[in-house]
């Protein structure tokens, strides 16, 4: 009969490791450091969404400049 041990989840990979392990079996994180929480406003929000956003955005004022020094220069 064997003892079931106490598991966590690993803050980085999300697998199932025991509750006292320094490091993760799955993706070899460190776990003695601290994770950091992101406190900023900005941090919370999907980084390649936001990028994605910024990159249609720019690309739309880009296009409407040069067409309006095509347009008006003529």
């Amino acid at each position: 009969m064997s003892i079931a041990k106490p598991t966590k989840k690993c803050p980085y990979c999300r697998e199932r490791i025991a509750a006292d392990a320094i490091r993760c079996k799955h993706c070899q994180a460190d776990l003695t450091k601290k994770t950091e929480k992101r406190s900023s406003k900005l941090g919370s929000y999907n980084t390649f969404r936001t990028g994605f956003l910024v990159g249609v955005l720019f690309s739309i004022i880009l296009a409407l400049l040069l067409w309006g020094q095509l347009h008006w220069n003529g």
